[in-house]
């Protein structure tokens, strides 16, 4: 890029720095508002020797908008990559891969400010101000997915908490609008700051407790849409706080068997009075009057949902009330539902012959998995990947300490270094993602739904995690070799076998090479 282009009216915006979330998002609000012309802003890298470019353009047809990074260092700009989305913190975290960075407070923090030559989105003086109009219904096809939307996504890929807080932390005003199999919802947001809110049942701070716990929906965000009605006063993070809480208290509600439409009943009838406000005065006192007004009314015969209603009282003050009452034991469910079908009791899962099978595969000092299980759990992502047709990597690698004249000896990592090394590698890796020994003195980390490219961000990411402190007294980032290896499948092979033998070969070609993270299919 850095070059004038035909699409292209305006030069491209240099920033002091790598790009934050805002700049990104603002990027992405201006490329939909003007499909005409690409939005281009372009940075030095950190020892002045680069130049990257990043570029955004819409797709006339709909489509996510293409993004392009391209870094040049004196000759023509080379593309790093190009990727289609409106997800713009995956965009963010491809940059900061690419340029060798990782998400850091900093970054995420909302400039109160802004400073004369930063990158800035605001409206065209052709725009004017959109007020709030009804909620339509929203499908497949609707339009809220065209140029007047700036984030769209699926709530199965990220928890509605960090997609508020996203849009709390970029200063974003406009309307996010959600729609689920509970139903369509929205909230306002002005600089950030949520101040009106529906979903179906319910408006304001009590919405927003409601939607903490949806899992499943589309969501779309408009910028610029306002309303005059205020209905929330309490900041985003003490509402976040609040329905977090309340989610656990109703999950505890769901593991004792009850749905909205349960039937309660009295697990005591003969319970005398004295006994009864004994009970309820232990744990929720300022639920107190609401847990007596549920359980006063129960009748053994009314769903769930009808008694709440019929009630009147808020969802963030039953979900609490209730829990304590079956956590007393003073309300249960009827063995049998509205349907007539007899309600299922949940089957007792035995967490300790599950953390036995678990320790059986791990080695006692390290606490990672051994050699034998490694291969095991390879074989059966392997399987489950063909089937499914996602991708899976192997990252192969070594930790070493660099000894003797010029150091050219590599011994294995003392024991209290490698337990802290291994600590901050499950600090950094996903849940799904498996670390365990490989052979001798190698290591490896199994990345189910990884591609190579993805592989590699993580891989790079170990290393400044494992560099940025020394591991113990006698290894610092000075004597620590560290050589990562990445094979994927089906990118580089589609037989296993093959894909051990190129991750070997990939870890050592760096250790060959002196390159921290090299992945198969780049060695020439």
């Amino acid at each position: 890029m850095l070059q004038n282009q035909k699409d292209q009216s305006q030069p491209t915006a240099f920033l002091p720095g790598c790009p934050s979330i805002q700049v990104v998002h603002h990027m992405l609000a201006e490329a939909l508002d003007n499909q005409d012309r690409s939005i281009e802003v372009a940075w030095k890298s950190e020892d002045q020797k680069s130049v990257y470019a990043l570029s955004v353009k819409s797709d006339p047809f709909g489509r996510d908008p293409t993004w392009q990074l391209y870094q040049s260092t004196g000759g023509s700009p080379q593309m790093l990559w190009q990727y289609s989305s409106c997800d713009t913190l995956i965009v963010l975290n491809r940059v900061l891969g690419s340029c060798g960075q990782q998400m850091s407070p900093v970054q995420l923090t909302p400039q109160p400010v802004p400073k004369e030559d930063d990158f800035y989105y605001t409206p065209s003086g052709s725009q004017a101000q959109r007020k709030t109009v009804p909620l339509p219904i929203m499908s497949e096809a609707t339009a809220l997915a065209g140029r007047s939307t700036v984030l769209n996504g699926e709530l199965s890929f990220i928890q509605i908490s960090a997609l508020l807080q996203s849009i709390f932390l970029a200063k974003m005003t406009g309307r996010l609008q959600l729609d689920s199999s509970e139903g369509a919802a929205e909230i306002f947001f002005e600089e950030g700051r949520p101040t009106h809110a529906t979903t179906p049942d319910s408006k304001g701070e009590e919405s927003i407790f409601e939607l903490i716990s949806w899992q499943d929906g589309k969501f779309f965000f408009q910028p610029q849409v306002v309303t005059k009605k205020r209905t929330i006063t309490e900041s985003l993070d003490s509402l976040i706080i609040r329905g977090v809480q309340l989610l656990d208290k109703y999950n505890l509600l769901r593991n004792y068997g009850f749905k909205s439409d349960s039937i309660l009943r009295k697990a005591n009838e003969k319970l005398s009075e004295v006994d009864l406000n004994t009970m309820l005065s232990i744990g929720e006192p300022a639920t107190i009057d609401v847990q007596r007004r549920i359980y006063q009314t129960i009748d053994n015969a009314t769903p769930a949902n009808v008694l709440l209603k019929n009630l009147g009282v808020e969802r963030s003050r039953w979900i609490p009330a209730l829990s304590h009452l079956f956590r007393c034991k003073l309300v249960t469910v009827s063995s049998v539902t509205r349907s007539g079908r007899p309600m299922l009791e949940p089957k007792t899962i035995d967490s300790a012959a599950v953390q036995a099978v678990m320790m059986s595969l791990r080695r006692a000092d390290t606490g990672m998995f051994n050699y034998p299980a490694f291969l095991y759990f390879l074989e059966q992502e392997y399987f489950r990947g063909h089937r499914a047709g996602s991708p899976l990597s192997v990252i192969l690698f070594e930790m070493r300490v660099k000894t003797g004249i010029k150091e050219v000896i590599r011994e294995p990592l003392p024991t209290n270094a490698l337990n802290e090394a291994v600590l901050r590698i499950m600090h950094e890796k996903r849940h799904n993602d498996m670390l365990a020994h490989y052979e001798g003195f190698d290591y490896a980390l199994l990345c189910p739904d990884t591609k190579g490219e993805g592989a590699a961000v993580f891989a790079k990411r170990l290393v400044k995690a494992l560099t940025k402190e020394p591991l113990s007294s006698t290894v610092s980032s000075k004597n620590l070799s560290l050589t990562f290896g990445i094979a994927c499948v089906p990118e580089d092979f589609l037989e296993l076998g093959l894909l051990l033998s190129a991750a070997e070969a990939a870890r050592s070609h760096a250790v060959e090479t002196d390159s921290p993270v090299v992945m198969y299919r780049l060695i020439e």
